[in-house]
């Protein structure tokens, strides 16, 4: 009897898994054809569904009937059903076109604002799929160099970081999924961004103040580095990527591999990537101290249900590079070394009431660094000696609320923000005590519709925030402690008076606090190049400012023009003193407060010559003062660029050049050196293997002429060292 229920049992699963069938298609924008990613697809009356990919795609297994219905929704967009009878209609759903409300913009820019409505009231921009793939390099600095109103400062290729309209270190900051990351890349030019760009699915650039949302050290602006370690959509079965690129200026070799499994309501995912570089070549020889080893990897989970959405992950990196110094001994180098390990966790969720969306994000974990002089013996022997060595233990954690429409108000949300560290600070040259901080805010923010084209946003912010210097063996009797509240506020509008014309404009005021180094430095930082004394009187830093922004498009051309003033009081500036230390024999920087002034914009045109051609052109443009005890230029401020390019795209293939002209810096502080314009030309091109881009290479090549030039805002250049010569590169993309 037992073996007949089991051979029944047995032909009933055979017949239902038979039965089973696969849905699949892909989900296009009606405005410009392309693939949107993330849409949730919901099978009706199952509660279960699926995602799609960064190529638009969906796929649904295990079906059982023949008639179905799907729900498809995505922010910014108007939802549908589809029903079908899969027998007659067949299972490919083909491409499903979904349309736009009238308030969302061609991109929505999470980082912009918490209710994600894709209303600009500051200029922005994304880069994700195909188009992040592109511009993949070894940093972050070089990925987004030129960009608009978006400069590198660096300290050779590994240590890069985005500067954003002059603002730089502490007042641009960089977040991992919407929370600080943990590293130490804003405290000085030597340290790098700690996350490996090949695992950056998607980058956001906001600029202008956004300390409402994201508190101090965002008074210039915002780049958020957004990751699928914790999965946040999904089909079942296996998916993945493998990406390779190699460099000839620096003998650059990159590899990462990601995999995915995903089930109707779980899924994990894996990443893991190794980069390696020599020498860098310059047009006047070698560049030593810029070699590079970095591996880093991911685990993650995530779980899905019809309420709520989240999962968590973990990481860990180790990571190597050196430091472009000059010394009389050319056996002498500066080595950095680093490990992080990391977690993160997030939450989102539909909820009953006046609150209906809820969003909860963690990151936290430790960054270890170690700063190392080293001198090669002649019989092979490295004497080394830590100069530096900082362990940090950092969390920072956001919840979100969102709320429904009443009233003359459409949606809004409440926040609250816990940020907190602990960091250590050894070594040889301790130039400064650690610290403990601990901040905890509050946030709001309001959208209110006044006319179908003309909307206001508001919001406040709130924030408590402590410092207490940590003793070590160079400040053992350290006792210093501050404290405070800050609050910051913006204003916007966004006008639409036709599909064609968008405008935004915005008053914020924003604030940013003294760092450790700015409060209590005094000795020498050998990977900066600098003796650094600190001002423990430094006040914190206020903005105010306002920036706007037009732009018009039409079916072949397009225009977007910025502008922006910043008035700053309390600016803290590091600037050098003209001095030398006698002992290090490094120049002598000092951190001073003043008022200052930030002005300038961006301006970029678009035109389509052909259905394959592009032609586009662009410049910015940024002023900096200091207007308080004296007038002086500020220091470190990027000089006007211009810049116009050529792009044949045929859907298949695609090849492009441009040149970039940079003025001189002539307008520098006391103690800086000006800089020459320089010209350079550039041109890549990209191929897809088939017709789904699962298979496509990207080549470039960079600075054609071999051209020798100093950029201002490298620290390279204060050692007497060009920047990079000629390069050719190339990158392999196998989407699966």
């Amino acid at each position: 009897m037992k073996n007949i229920i089991s051979i029944w049992l047995l032909i009933c699963f055979g017949l239902t898994q038979a039965s089973a069938q696969t849905i699949t298609g892909s989900v296009l924008d009606r405005e410009n054809g392309q693939p949107l990613i993330g849409v949730n697809v919901m099978l009706v009356g199952e509660n279960r569904g699926a995602t799609t990919d960064i190529d638009g795609k969906f796929e649904i297994k295990n079906v059982t009937e023949d008639q179905v219905t799907l729900r498809f929704s995505y922010i910014g967009f108007e939802s549908f059903e589809v029903s079908r009878d899969l027998k007659s209609d067949g299972r490919d759903f083909g491409n499903l076109i979904m349309s736009p409300t009238d308030l969302r913009l061609s991109e929505v820019i999470i980082s912009a604002s918490p209710v994600a409505s894709g209303v600009r009231y500051q200029a922005a921009q994304v880069f994700s799929g195909e188009l992040l793939r592109q511009k993949t390099d070894m940093s972050l600095g070089l990925m987004l160099d030129g960009e608009p109103g978006v400069s590198m400062s660096s300290l050779g290729p590994a240590p890069t970081r985005p500067v954003i309209r002059g603002f730089d270190g502490e007042r641009v900051l960089i977040l991992q999924n919407g929370e600080r990351m943990g590293d130490l890349s804003g405290t000085a030019h030597d340290h790098v961004v700690a996350l490996e760009p090949f695992a950056t699915d998607r980058i956001e650039i906001v600029r202008g103040p956004s300390s409402l949302l994201y508190g101090s050290s965002a008074i210039g602006g915002v780049v958020n580095l957004m990751t699928t370690d914790v999965p946040n959509y999904w089909g079942n079965g296996l998916e993945g990527r493998v990406s390779t690129q190699a460099s000839s200026v620096n003998e650059m070799f990159g590899g990462f591999g990601k995999l995915s499994y995903g089930w109707d309501n779980t899924a994990v995912t894996g990443r893991l990537s190794y980069r390696t570089s020599g020498v860098m070549n310059t047009p006047e020889g070698k560049l030593s101290g810029t070699e590079m080893e970095n591996l880093e990897g991911s685990l993650g989970f995530g779980f899905r249900s019809s309420n709520y959405q989240g999962g968590f992950a973990v990481m860990a990196m180790d990571m190597v590079y050196g430091i472009p110094e000059d010394f009389d001994n050319p056996d002498e180098f500066v080595e950095i070394r680093l490990n992080k390990q990391m977690g993160q966790a997030r939450l989102s969720g539909e909820l009953n009431g006046f609150f209906d969306k809820m969003e909860f994000r963690i990151n936290g974990g430790r960054f270890f660094q170690q700063e190392i002089a080293a001198v090669a013996e002649d019989n092979g022997a490295v004497n080394e000696g830590i100069d530096l060595e900082f362990t940090q233990w950092a969390m920072s954690s956001t919840l979100t609320l969102q709320h429904k429409p009443f009233s003359i108000f459409d949606r809004g949300a409440l926040g609250f923000n816990v940020y907190g560290r602990k960091l250590e600070v050894g070594g040889g040259d301790a130039f400064t005590p650690g610290d403990q901080n601990f901040n905890f805010a509050v946030f709001a923010f309001q959208e209110i519709p006044i006319t179908s084209s003309l909307r206001l946003q508001a919001g406040l912010r709130g924030e408590s925030w402590s410092l207490n210097a940590l003793s070590n063996e160079f400040f053992p009797d350290i006792d210093e402690s501050r404290s405070g509240i800050n609050f910051s506020a913006s204003t916007g509008l966004n006008y639409k008076p036709n599909k064609k014309t968008e405008m935004g404009f915005q008053l914020a005021r924003a604030y940013r606090n003294p760092t450790l180094e700015e409060l209590f430095a005094y000795g020498p930082h050998l990977g900066a190049g600098a003796f650094e004394i600190g001002d423990i009187d430094l006040d914190i830093e206020l903005s105010y400012g306002s920036d706007a922004f037009i732009s018009w498009s039409s079916d072949k051309f397009h225009i977007e023009a910025a502008a922006f003033y910043n008035y700053i009081d309390n600016y803290i500036i590091f600037q050098a003193t003209g001095e030398t230390d006698e002992t290090s024999e490094l120049p002598v920087f000092e951190y001073l407060g003043d008022e200052a002034q930030m002005m300038g914009g961006e301006l970029n045109l678009g035109y389509q010559l052909t259905s394959n051609l592009l032609a586009t052109t662009g410049m910015d443009y940024v002023r900096g003062d200091r207007i308080g005890t004296l007038e002086d230029p500020l220091p470190f401020i990027p000089p006007l660029r211009w810049r116009s390019g050529l792009k044949w795209d045929t859907g298949r293939y695609w090849i492009a050049g441009d040149v970039r002209v940079v003025s001189s810096q002539d307008r520098v502080a006391m103690g800086e050196d000006p800089t020459p314009g320089y010209t350079l030309f550039n041109a890549e091109g990209g191929y897809k293997f088939d017709e789904d881009g699962k298979h496509s290479i990207v080549i470039k090549a960079q600075n054609i002429a071999d051209k020798a030039y100093r950029d201002h805002l490298s620290r390279v250049r204060e050692r007497g060292n060009p920047m990079p010569g000629r390069n050719l590169s190339l990158a392999y993309h196998f989407i699966f």
